[in-house]
């Protein structure tokens, strides 16, 4: 059962998006180290990451998009070398996907983006592509439309490419999802059996959250850095799945 310190170091974490190491400790009537060892077992259960002297909720977009940026960047640009004119793109919510958002903006490439996520949206709102933001209850972190309309509107638009972001990937339950809700909108457009994309850091992998996202036979590329283990390389490329390391 998680101590109660940990639930209201978690409560305010996920009401305020992103909090200091001073602010826990007070609200906590503990010391900066004991919030310190805290929020390193929450890290690892991955309830929360941190950054910088602060605990950043993991729904929390904005803070994750500034996060490993070197890394998300390559691998959004190897993203964009597979895109052709033309193209009709679904494009999910996350950090990763973000980026490349951002990308294809600055290329001027003539494709057409869908998306649920208001974020990945604004990347491009100044940008040359059109942008087909769906409809949907917003969830406010991680600024990703979700629910019933959403689901509606991914049945009805029609695109010949996608590309999702993951929480977690292990060989025996494939690509999986700390939000159900997200996690349905990835099941939806990826039924559609066109080409499927996968862009994520290789700390994801390895790791398992609750909901699953995508089984091997669904993804054709994987789109990762070069910190991906050996083992979780050999386990998807027996799947049959292209992985593509920056």
């Amino acid at each position: 059962m998680m101590k109660q310190r940990h639930r209201r170091i978690l409560d305010r974490v996920e009401e305020k998006g992103k909090v200091s190491i001073n602010e826990l400790a007070q609200i906590a009537g503990v010391s900066g180290v004991t919030i310190r060892k805290d929020l390193n077992v929450l890290e690892s259960l991955h309830y929360l990451t941190r950054a910088h002297g602060y605990a950043v909720s993991l729904n929390d977009l904005s803070e994750r998009v500034s996060s490993n940026f070197s890394t998300k960047e390559a691998m959004a640009k190897r993203a964009l070398s597979l895109l052709s004119e033309g193209d009709t793109l679904f494009i999910e919510a996350g950090s990763s996907n973000a980026h490349f958002a951002r990308e294809i903006g600055r290329s001027g490439l003539d494709v057409t983006v869908v998306t649920p996520c208001v974020y990945v949206a604004n990347e491009l709102k100044n940008c040359y592509q059109d942008v087909v933001l769906i409809g949907g209850v917003l969830q406010k972190r991680s600024e990703c439309l979700v629910g019933p309309l959403t689901h509606l509107c991914i049945n009805n638009i029609n695109f010949n490419k996608v590309f999702i972001g993951i929480d977690g990937y292990s060989p025996e339950q494939g690509f999986t999802g700390r939000d159900i809700m997200r996690a349905e909108n990835i099941r939806l457009a990826i039924e559609k059996r066109v080409q499927n994309f996968v862009i994520a850091e290789s700390g994801k992998f390895g790791k398992l959250f609750p909901y699953n996202v995508a089984k091997h036979s669904d993804i054709g590329t994987v789109i990762t850095d070069a910190g991906l283990l050996l083992t979780m390389e050999d386990a998807l490329q027996q799947q049959g799945v292209t992985v593509l390391k920056v």
